[in-house]
């Protein structure tokens, strides 16, 4: 589907049923009309984090959600109906447009006010749905992932593994985020060996740990759900990083071959080692932040990603690890 034209058709139609069209940092179309608001945005992919965060943003202005995209899988509509967000595939698409436009046309939506009925984005499911309650956020320029796990969820997983939590805090760590690839060919006596690789990954710009780890959806500037947050420093210069990186990648990508060759009557077996070389690496680098919930208990402190909810880390009060 293409994303313009699907958008445009929408504006027209909304427009024609006396909605207010306009654009908004959060999604591709917003049509108002009295106390509705529907936050419509079109994904050719999306994703769960992608899901959690279009209706998070939602929430907090109190409107109602359309996602677009050519088609989802069972486990993302269910997903999405657990965040109250409305999914419309491609089928549905259609089905909704061309009743639109029909009715439009031949007069069957009677009065104009009905698209309301039409467009309602209740779930079809007859169990009720619990309303989701949203913190209220904060919006920063920072050039970082996506908090996608709120403070409420955060704490909830701290408990059970540290009890009662007294102390949060959201860190935002610097990383050194990087994208390469490289192609390459090596000749070892009668052999050609083919090395290629592309990946993704970072270096942790205070530790220094490499991940060879892929983020989503870096943004330019994010909602962070509470006003206790803290941007740390990187420690770790790009240069340094670039090193760590390129030796990261190179031990990734070694690779040890079995060679064989006939000498007179013998087969002769050798191992060989072959490495791409750090001229061979086309790498992109850049300086982001990835969220780190932080909660203290009693005597232990939790860290826990605040992208993707995995528990980093268990500390006791002296720093040490033991998870």
């Amino acid at each position: 589907m293409n994303k313009q034209v699907v958008i445009d058709i929408l504006r027209k139609i909304f427009a024609y049923y006396d909605y207010s069209i306009s654009s908004s940092d959060i999604c591709d179309l917003l049509a108002e009309k009295d106390s509705d608001h529907l936050f419509i945005k079109f994904e050719p992919q999306t994703n769960l984090n992608s899901i959690r965060y279009f209706s998070h943003n939602v929430q907090r202005y109190g409107g109602r959600s359309i996602l677009i995209s050519e088609s989802f899988d069972e486990r993302t509509r269910s997903f999405a109906l657990d965040e109250g967000v409305t999914l419309w595939d491609k089928d549905e698409l259609e089905s909704r447009i061309g009743r639109a436009v029909l009715s439009g046309a031949l007069g069957g939506y009677g009065e104009k006010g009905q698209i309301k009925k039409e467009y309602d984005m209740q779930s079809p499911s007859p169990r009720e749905q619990p309303k989701k309650k949203y913190e209220k956020t904060t919006r920063i320029s920072l050039r970082s992932v996506a908090v996608n796990i709120e403070k409420s969820e955060a704490l909830s997983l701290a408990e059970s593994k540290i009890g009662k939590v007294k102390y949060q805090q959201l860190k935002f760590i610097p990383i050194w985020y990087y994208r390469y690839h490289f192609s390459t060919q090596k000749k070892f006596k009668s052999r050609v060996i083919d090395l290629t690789g592309d990946g993704e990954g970072y270096i942790n710009a205070i530790t220094g740990e490499n991940s060879f780890n892929k983020y989503n959806g870096i943004q330019d500037n994010i909602f962070v759900p509470t006003q206790n947050y803290e941007i740390k420093q990187p420690k770790v210069e790009k240069k340094d990083a670039l090193s760590r990186i390129t030796d990261s990648i190179i031990r990734e990508h070694t690779k040890e071959v079995r060679l064989n060759e006939m000498i007179g009557d013998t087969i002769v077996f050798e191992q060989k080692v072959f490495t791409p070389d750090l001229q061979d690496l086309d790498i992109e680098i850049e300086l982001i932040h990835t969220p780190v919930w932080e909660i203290r208990g009693g005597r232990e402190t939790v860290d826990i990603n605040g992208y993707d909810g995995q528990i980093m880390a268990v500390r006791a009060s002296s720093g040490a690890e033991f998870i």
